[in-house]
């Protein structure tokens, strides 16, 4: 079994540019402005929830003149300042919950415009992990939980002296140790490369009195690569042929996807919008239309083989 490790850092703000193929009922990214002076919230839709990182789109109509300045905040923290009237962002950093956007658009004369919602994220990693008496706290995964072969963690620890490093195992198997500073106190990163199926997670904490600390807990991991996702060798998992993460469409749209290089026999795959099932297909491919009302919604796509591997891939798609 391969392991690559990745660590949680300090992530900036940017706007993510990505190449974007359309299926017929779909369009680019895009964002009318309101009719009168304003602007316009296009994505994502009030209330709704979104998968990890968010697509906030908007546009901005002044008055008279034209809008010199677009400014984004969430929380109360400015999180992007451009010139242009319109905003296609997908912000780093957004914690899962509930959150509020402000979208404030100021003219050449000075008039400022502004429209705000509330939005909740889910499928991040916790911002923190503790252990509140000496010992292993292991956040994520929860026991039993299905996640992906990149094994997300979060990880909190505490000895009666200082812990100096950290083993984390899958199967019995060491996956990487961890020296922490001397002030810190959690893990939050992830280890890639685990294989699809039921794994065992355990992390041993040492500290400098000599003390271990142990925690485990059960997963099962499912594909979500495609091809290739992973250096020039194709893995299994499910290619989207549309919609993409974050694309506009109208409804009904239709999900089309197939699994690729899967070493067994697919029985069946199912698509869910906010949990919802909506179309269903008994091989390795699906294309139905889906009816979905106005806003932003969860897609996900799932798919089973004969061994009883699970294929997964989780988007954001906004309904016009």
């Amino acid at each position: 079994m391969k392991f690559s490790l990745l660590f949680r850092c300090a992530v900036t703000t940017a706007t993510i540019f990505t190449a974007v193929f359309l299926l017929p009922g779909e369009s680019a990214a895009s964002c009318t402005a309101p009719s009168s002076a304003g602007v316009a919230i296009c994505q994502p839709s009030a209330n709704s929830a979104v998968y990890q990182v968010p697509h906030i789109e908007a546009a901005a109509n002044p008055s008279s003149g034209s809008i010199s300045s677009v400014k984004v905040y969430i929380d109360g923290k400015l999180n992007l300042q451009n010139g242009g009237p319109t905003v296609d962002l997908f912000p780093g950093g957004v914690s899962n919950g509930t959150h509020h956007l402000v979208i404030k658009a100021t003219d050449d004369f000075g008039r400022t415009y502004q429209a705000s919602e509330y939005f909740a994220v889910t499928g991040n990693l916790p911002e923190s992990c503790t252990a509140s008496t000496a010992g292993v706290h292991i956040c994520s995964p929860t026991n039993t939980e299905v996640i992906s072969q990149n094994l997300p963690m979060a990880i909190g620890f505490k000895g009666a002296t200082t812990v100096n490093r950290l083993r984390v195992l899958v199967d019995s198997k060491l996956l990487f140790d961890y020296f922490p500073d001397t002030n810190e106190k959690q893990f939050i990163g992830q280890g890639s490369g685990t294989t699809p199926g039921v794994h065992t997670l355990t992390v041993i904490a040492f500290d400098t009195a000599g003390h271990s600390y142990k925690s485990s807990v059960s997963f099962k991991a499912y594909y979500d690569g495609s091809c290739p996702p992973r250096g020039d060798t194709c893995t299994p998992g499910i290619y989207m042929n549309g919609p993409f993460d974050g694309n506009d469409v109208n409804s009904p749209f239709r999900v089309s996807a197939d699994v690729q290089n899967n070493t067994h026999a697919i029985t069946a795959m199912k698509a869910y919008l906010n949990s919802h099932l909506v179309a269903t297909s008994s091989g390795p491919t699906l294309d139905q239309p889906i009816t979905a009302a106005k806003g932003t919604h969860i897609l996900v796509i799932q798919a089973w083989d004969t061994s009883g591997k699970l294929y997964r891939v989780t988007e954001n798609v906004n309904v016009q």
